[in-house]
């Protein structure tokens, strides 16, 4: 007789199965039995689980109970990792953790599968996305498994370690001040000419593009500054009226006056909405939108729709080119990018900012190329 007690079509990715209650305590008291073993593992600051074959959970030691705000590990015994780190997808399908298409992508489930294929240690980060109260919250693990082998061949050694602030860390190095040095770089060189220009005109010509290079630069150092803010749950919105389509307008322009791109965008507007929200966060979105699609246009035309939905402002931006399946199941999480290290703040900006913060949706769709969309209240909701 099986003591298993999930059926495999539950699943999508990993294996659903799941042993009975009885046989997952007789598992986790083999462990604490080896009272060596929880004191070793108690010692060290990061969580530590011990999973069985079917990557529930049959020790922890105290930091996770530290961490949950638990007393006891009775109620975590036979959950599975991403069911108690409360991963938004943990609870999709009835097979739970490790069973849905974005569990594919997953470095924590990765790991322990590639681990108990090779018996034989596996490193990855695992990009999670937890909800607890309705709050959602982002974070970037380091995690480790390998075959437990001291207590059983079978069991496998998971070790997770928050390194969210070190990709922070590394987002500010690499992007924020990258962006920064190219945008002072460009108004010191617009400077450099305006000395070097004998020719008035010009000179006031230059002198312009030195002024909005540095309006770039501040809105730079403030988009930073408004994240960290927002994900303190400490922002403040700045409400006007503002044309959508002249806000579209004056983005193209700049796109076209300094030659950043290297393909045409139309914009399609039947009628001009007049929208009331923080006019910053919203060019900001749109803006982040424009500058994906142009990157990923490969010279062909980039367009932006633009028109009224049940009460909202929706942007809709199209490039011609298709978002690898991979990438898609990874879109919004905080510092994933396919653009290297380091990268990957954008479309995570563009959800937080868009959905939490002004009460609209961010979502895209790839049939025939990739669009995204962005609906905005035609009217904030709390005026």
């Amino acid at each position: 007789m099986s003591n298993l007690i999930s059926d495999e079509d539950e699943t999508q990715f990993a294996p659903a199965s799941r042993l009975a209650d009885d046989i997952i305590l007789g598992q986790a008291e083999q462990i604490t039995k080896q009272n060596l073993i929880p004191n070793l593992f108690n010692i060290i600051p990061y969580i530590v689980l011990v999973l069985n074959k079917e990557r529930q959970i049959i020790y922890s030691n105290n930091v996770l109970f530290e961490t949950l705000g638990i007393a006891s590990q009775e109620k975590l015994l036979g959950l599975r990792p991403g069911e108690v780190l409360n991963c938004v997808h943990s609870h999709e399908t009835a097979g739970g953790c490790g069973t849905t298409e974005c569990c594919s992508v997953c470095g924590a489930v990765l790991a322990i599968l590639e681990s108990q294929k090779t018996k034989a240690p596996v490193s990855k980060e695992c990009l999670l996305t937890a909800e607890k109260m309705n709050d959602t919250k982002c974070f970037e693990l380091a995690v480790y498994a390998a075959p437990a082998g001291v207590i059983d061949d079978e069991y496998t050694l998971f070790i997770v370690r928050d390194i969210s602030e070190e990709k922070r860390r590394q987002v500010f190095e690499q992007v924020f001040f990258h962006d920064l040095l190219n945008t002072s770089g460009a108004v010191k060189g617009f400077v450099q000419i305006m000395k070097e220009s004998p020719n008035l005109s010009e000179v006031q010509e230059l002198s312009t593009h030195a002024n909005e290079a540095v309006d770039i630069l501040i809105d730079e150092i403030n988009s930073q500054r408004d994240l960290i803010a927002a994900e303190n749950g400490e922002l403040k919105l700045n409400l006007s009226n503002f044309s959508a389509k002249g806000l579209v307008t004056k983005l193209v322009e700049f796109y076209e006056k300094y030659d950043t791109m290297f393909c045409s965008i139309e914009i399609e507007c039947d009628e001009d909405l007049i929208i009331t929200s923080d006019v910053v966060l919203v060019r900001r979105i749109v803006n982040n939108m424009l500058k994906n699609a142009v990157e990923a246009s490969d010279g062909d035309t980039v367009s932006i729709l633009i028109e009224k939905k049940d009460g909202y402002a929706e942007f809709r931006v199209h490039n011609t080119q298709s978002i690898p399946r991979e990438v898609q199941l990874q879109i919004f999480k905080r510092s994933y990018s396919n653009k290297g290290s380091g990268r990957g703040i954008g479309t995570y900006s563009m959800k937080l900012l868009g959905e939490k913060y002004l009460g609209g949706y961010i979502s895209f769709s790839c049939n025939n190329g990739t669009t995204f969309v962005f609906g905005v209240p035609m009217k904030a909701k709390w005026i």
